[in-house]
């Protein structure tokens, strides 16, 4: 899913007549993803985001008094499209081990295609260091991350002997933390992150193995390599 928005001079304002407030504010909101996507949230005005949104700045200012709100409900734009393209990714999948993985794939085709979305969520928790509101809206969209991610841990660990050696919940965090710096990374490098991914892939499988192994059984190598193979 792309953060679109509509094209600056496109006539959104006679468009607008057919939205409802609250149809409105979303179109302003998603026009204020797309340019903060692009040129970063200290470089972005509350004009930038009228240009792009195509409505006059005052109208802007009916909806959102300040950049801070406006940046507030891009986490909430953020949030929705994050999960709806995890559950999206992984609906089809019955495997626990396969949903993950093609998770990861998802996160890693999000930062080659949409990379803006990555610095937006730079941008969103940089500002919110120095703003309590905005931290504690940020908190809590990384936390319902961690929470969607931690449901396909526990479902992946669940079946595995001796799974218990790692918490679905410390774990999860960890595949988020990992998912973010994998995208800063790439994004500051200006590389690919496909390689960084499948490592995280062969980390993750690996701790399959370990389960096995500590629980004196034979770990399923064969299969896992399959699943690499088909993921790589």
């Amino acid at each position: 899913m792309v953060i679109t928005a509509p094209q600056a001079g496109s006539g959104f304002q006679g468009a607008g007549a057919e939205l409802d407030e609250a149809g409105r504010r979303s179109q302003i909101a998603h026009a204020a993803a797309a340019v903060i996507g692009r040129r970063g949230y200290g470089a972005t005005s509350l004009k930038d985001v009228a240009r792009e949104a195509g409505v006059a700045p005052g109208l802007l200012h009916y909806y959102f008094e300040s950049k801070e709100e406006l940046l507030l409900e891009v986490v909430v734009i953020l949030e929705r499209q994050m999960v709806a393209e995890w559950t999206e990714t992984v609906a089809e999948l019955e495997d626990p081990l396969e949903r993950i993985v093609a998770a990861l794939d998802q996160a890693e085709a999000r930062c080659a295609e949409q990379s803006q979305s990555f610095r937006l969520m730079l941008d969103l928790f940089t500002a919110g260091m120095s703003s309590p509101t905005l931290r504690v809206r940020c908190a809590a969209l990384c936390s319902r991350l961690i929470d969607e991610i931690e449901v396909e841990v526990r479902g992946a660990l669940g079946p595995l002997p001796a799974y218990a050696l790692v918490s679905p919940g410390d774990l999860a965090g960890a595949i988020a933390g990992a998912i973010d710096g994998i995208a800063l990374s790439s994004l500051v490098r200006q590389e690919s992150a496909a390689a960084a991914f499948h490592a995280l892939k062969v980390l993750l499988l690996s701790l399959v193995v370990t389960a096995y192994v500590t629980a004196g059984r034979e770990p399923p190598i064969a299969r896992l390599g399959e699943i690499l193979s088909r993921h790589p």
